[in-house]
């Protein structure tokens, strides 16, 4: 398990300092390069997976920071701590997660769904809607668009990449909990979050705890790759439940953000759930921005306050039965979980 004070450090990030961190550090003398590059990042995982694997020198955020982005002494006890859980440091496509079991990790999707407003405990924020039952297919959903996001979805289908399906079963590390995927995760928060200092140091922390998150959680993942690299660039995290679908998270590196690869990820989702008779709505989730939801307005996403008298999250978590295990399939079925 986890320990709870890595949980707390890194979810929360350096937000619970008083004095914020670029300024601690610039109390003792430590300069922070608050740029990344593919090196920081990889010592930045190597770091993380320690702490994963239950190493409580590791539970701190900040010292992480320093000594990844500080200038410290060679000899001194961060950089020694880090350098040795380089040595150590999973390559870059193995996959380090915990091994949550399917219960647990839809255990772990309920918050991050909005299940506190579908139970009546709390109103959530709105979320992005679109009912798909008037759509034979998605072409006429994107007649429905304006021409600017039609132009956009035709860049999206003439990039260079692919797309692989990837179901996150229980009792195995998610499939994205590698790396590659980190790589995208930090990627993505610092280019919406950072801007230099404590901004950056937020970003960090912020990516941390989104890994930890959608690496815990039910579903299955897209994963772009580039496909001249074979690079990682994106993953969208989808689940399903009830007769919804949901777009968990999207997370793209800059070369992701170029090549309009959200928006291939978002007409892929509405077009299996058109081809599906056992969804009805499409849920992009709450907005961080008024911006993001007019972007998802554009492509016919209607922002809803009471969205779970729309989206019906009732039924059961779904799941493809080539998907599970015949130990799972057992399990799904004593507890009358649905299988495609």
């Amino acid at each position: 398990m986890v320990p709870a004070s890595f949980v707390s450090s890194f979810v929360v990030g350096p937000n619970y300092l008083r004095t914020p961190p670029v300024a601690l550090a610039q109390q003792r003398g430590i300069e922070l390069d608050v740029t990344l590059d593919d090196a920081k990042v990889s010592a930045l995982f190597a770091w993380v997976s320690r702490a994963f694997a239950g190493d409580e020198r590791y539970n701190n955020l900040v010292l992480a920071i320093v000594a990844v982005f500080g200038n410290l002494p060679a000899d001194s006890d961060p950089m020694l701590l880090l350098e040795a859980a380089k040595e150590l440091a999973p390559a870059e496509e193995d996959t380090v997660g915990e091994p949550f079991s399917l219960r647990e990790r839809e255990s772990h999707s309920l918050g991050a769904m909005g299940a506190a407003q579908w139970t009546g405990q709390w109103r959530t924020r709105p979320h992005a809607l679109l009912d798909v039952r008037p759509f034979a297919d998605d072409a006429e959903w994107v007649k429905t668009l304006p021409r600017g996001a039609r132009r956009t979805l035709t860049k999206a289908t003439q990039q260079n990449y692919t797309v692989a399906c990837k179901p996150i079963v229980g009792g195995k590390p998610a499939p994205h909990s590698t790396l590659a995927h980190f790589r995208c995760v930090v990627d993505h928060e610092v280019r919406l979050l950072a801007d230099g200092g404590n901004g950056f140091v937020d970003a960090i922390g912020e990516a941390v705890g989104r890994y930890m998150g959608t690496t815990r959680m039910a579903g299955e993942i897209r994963e772009y790759r580039d496909a001249k690299s074979g690079k990682v660039i994106a993953l969208a995290h989808e689940v399903r439940k009830g007769r919804v679908v949901r777009g968990q998270w999207f997370y793209g590196t800059d070369e992701a953000s170029k090549a309009y690869v959200w928006f291939h990820s978002v007409q892929s989702l509405v077009a299996r759930a058109i081809a599906n008779e056992d969804v009805d709505v499409v849920d992009l989730g709450p907005s961080g921005s008024d911006a993001f939801s007019d972007l998802k307005a554009r492509y016919g996403f209607a922002s809803v306050e009471d969205w779970p008298s729309v989206a019906d999250y009732q039924g059961p978590f779904v799941y493809d039965a080539e998907d599970t295990t015949e130990e799972e399939r057992t399990l799904l079925d004593m507890f009358g979980i649905k299988r495609d």
